[in-house]
């Protein structure tokens, strides 16, 4: 549990969770044609940035979106409703490993820096009942940019994630799954630097002052403080990759 604290305390205040920015999830949004009266699934929406972002684009979607962190959703669930859009945005407290929802329900399943949870071939797998014909999923994978990463690099990601793959891996998985491959696009280094980590860091220097050395918060700041200095050592071996995808 306190692992856990400490980790959502890293990420305190931070619009989004995981590296992106406004611009690459308004790119992302073009893979999906206009249409009107659509429903969309957001699946692990964190603080509800890309939600609103979707509900701004779409402006005549129906959307749902989860996560498993309630105060997340409870400020979602406010925003929305400052915003005057709480009949078509719902912020739901679910796993994504416990969706009920009806099969062909959705036209749209959002899933930025969140997949990963689920593993990327078993989650467009197991969604896929719930898109309509022709629907999409666009979701924002983590992948290798070269298909020899540095050894420092792999020895991470390897222990941390195995479904690592390319962008050339990910799109035959995307299609041995039966979707037609709509297209991708990686990540600039900015979505990882000035729009995430540089956030984090700020974050981790206030635990660091909180908390004393003997701290189990210590683990967790450690962790982090790795991560991004492995990213900054090594930002062309991997990066966050949106891809596009229509059953």
């Amino acid at each position: 549990m306190d692992r856990e604290k400490y980790f959502y305390e890293a990420f305190e205040g931070m619009k989004r969770l995981g590296p992106g920015s406004a611009a690459s999830t308004r790119r992302a949004m073009d893979f999906f044609p206009p249409k009107s009266g659509i429903k969309i699934l957001d699946v692990g929406c964190g603080a509800g940035t890309h939600t609103l972002m979707l509900a701004e684009h779409f402006p005549e979607a129906d959307i749902t979106a989860i996560d498993t962190h309630a105060p997340h959703i409870e400020g979602l669930n406010r925003a929305a409703a400052e915003k005057g859009i709480s009949h078509r945005v719902r912020g739901k407290v679910m796993s994504m490993f416990e969706m009920s929802f009806d099969d062909e329900t959705f036209d749209l399943i959002w899933a930025e820096g969140s997949i990963y949870i689920a593993g990327f071939v078993r989650g467009i797998r197991d969604w896929k009942r719930l898109l309509k014909k022709g629907g999409y999923i666009v979701c924002s994978e983590i992948s290798w940019l070269k298909e020899n990463p540095s050894e420092e690099s792999k020895a991470f990601w390897n222990a941390g994630y195995a479904d690592m793959n390319t962008i050339t891996g990910k799109i035959e998985q995307i299609q041995r799954e039966g979707y037609a491959f709509k297209g991708c696009f990686v990540c600039p280094v900015s979505d990882w630097t000035e729009n995430y980590y540089d956030q984090i860091e700020e974050n981790l220097r206030k635990m660091e002052a909180r908390y004393g050395a003997d701290s189990p918060a210590v683990e967790t700041v450690s962790g982090l403080r790795q991560e991004i200095r492995l990213y900054h050592s090594h930002p062309d071996d991997y990066s966050y990759v949106f891809y596009a995808m229509e059953k």
